[in-house]
């Protein structure tokens, strides 16, 4: 019988009873011999900060030199409620948050490694406690420490890859473990032995990747909804459930907005042909949304949309550019330069439009591209992308989609088509947003 993997997020493992539920679900699994993948301990308050969002902070405050106890002390404070309240004691997690305070402490290196570092312990701390649960429950477990991981990655550190071919390392040494195995999502290092991240969101990574190293039946994305909808079910509150999508349509929804999926997932559970299936932990008995690799109709030509608001929108025009070669190159170099990513682009021969989600660097950027062209930034925009297998040679969807904007009256300012030729991409204001959403929703979906 095959293995399947079995991912939890921040919110299924937030609190001691949280933690029980999802260990329930870990042994109704037991037969499938699970590999699990745990984030880091979630919210579990409102206004209460995110473990890694506090360990952010705290390595903040300690690179620069200042005073962190407060900060440590809240994470401590956290994790002691839960061991407690599981009935564990403080001795499974003490080695972790022992090499934690020494990472604190080696504060002489660049900021992005000391960062990604302490960043790793929410994982790392949780890892061990839901090991520990699992055996005081009578399932023998394991918690993989970061050295035993194999997940070699690149130095991009806060947003590390693992290239293809060093997928089958993962875990290389524990394919014959009896144990259930738990492993600290989100987590990697470089082929010299740095601690890197996976970006935010980064264990559903992690789950793809332990997938695709041990080739399981399924990969399974445990989070706090019932699978993928067909809208934001915060603006569309009857958005219907999606029962299966292609692993191009999950992209592109991972892409531009949905947030139930972290986008780099796909690409490996892809190249081994794996399913994800997205379920919730707090109903494990409602059916999710299962992600294969293969073209999957549905009874509409759009099946799904989804929406990213507060974009930039950077115009770029150069007639002095008119068929020169070498135009795109050089100015995609200059948001290279300052690391900031282009999610969409629409171009001419003389004019350039892309979307941006920060402005960190982007006086800068636009500082660099006066030197060679008229730049203009336009923030509060939103993208919203309309995905569809059944887009593919239908004619008429890009009709439909803008009759039915300018019926709403929302104004169209960019528009973008990949190749794929299974979305549309557009840009709105953010206050047309909801409106556009609901008019497509109700006008191609429902």
């Amino acid at each position: 019988m095959g293995r399947i993997v079995m991912k939890f997020g921040g919110t299924s493992v937030a609190t001691a009873e949280r933690i029980l539920s999802v260990v329930e679900i870990i042994l109704a699994a037991g037969e499938k011999r699970p590999l699990v993948v745990v984030s880091a301990v979630g919210v579990s308050e409102k206004g209460e900060a995110k473990i890694t969002d506090q360990l952010e902070t705290m390595a903040s405050l300690a690179h620069a030199g200042k005073p962190y106890q407060p900060n440590l002390d809240a994470i401590r404070l956290k994790h002691e409620k839960i061991i407690k309240e599981l009935g564990l004691d403080w001795d499974i997690i003490s080695p972790a948050w022992d090499k934690l305070l020494a990472a604190l402490d080696n504060r002489e290196r660049p900021y992005c490694e000391f960062l990604d570092e302490v960043f790793s312990f929410g994982e790392r701390l949780s890892s061990r406690i839901m090991a520990a649960v699992l055996e005081k429950k009578g399932r023998p477990a394991r918690c993989v420490d970061v050295d035993e991981l194999g997940i070699v990655t690149d130095e991009d550190f806060q947003d590390a890859n693992v290239p293809a071919g060093l997928e089958d390392k993962v875990l290389d040494g524990l394919r014959e473990e009896e144990r259930t195995l738990v492993v600290p999502g989100f987590v990697g290092k470089t082929p010299d032995g740095r601690i890197t991240t996976l970006g935010r969101g980064g264990s559903d990574y992690t789950a793809a990747l332990v997938g695709a190293a041990f080739g399981v039946e399924e990969i399974q994305i445990w989070t706090d909804v019932s699978g993928m909808r067909c809208a934001d079910p915060r603006l569309i509150q009857d958005a219907e459930r999606l029962e299966y999508i292609s692993f191009d349509e999950a992209k592109e929804l991972a892409s531009f907005g949905a947030r139930v999926l972290h986008p780099k997932t796909i690409e490996p559970a892809m190249r081994k042909d794996i399913p994800v299936n997205i379920l919730n932990s707090f109903a494990p008995e409602l059916p999710g949304t299962i992600i294969r690799n293969e073209r999957i109709k549905h009874g509409k030509v759009i099946k799904a949309l989804a929406s990213k608001t507060g974009v930039i929108r950077v115009d770029i025009e150069s007639t002095r550019m008119l068929g020169a070669s070498g135009y795109l190159a050089r100015l995609f170099e200059v948001f290279a330069k300052y690391d900031t990513d282009v999610d969409v682009v629409a171009t001419s021969e003389v004019s350039v439009s892309l979307t941006v989600n920060n402005s960190r660097n982007l006086d800068k950027i636009v500082e660099e591209l006066q030197e060679f062209a008229d730049v203009t930034a336009d923030r509060n925009k939103t993208v919203i992308c309309v995905v569809g297998e059944g887009m593919r040679h239908t004619p008429g969807v890009s009709g439909k989609v803008f009759s039915t904007l300018g019926t709403a009256g929302v104004n169209v300012e960019m528009i973008s088509q990949g190749s794929s030729e299974i979305n549309i991409t557009f840009m709105v204001d953010d206050k047309d947003a909801e409106r556009a959403i609901k008019a497509l929703y109700y006008a191609c979906i429902s």
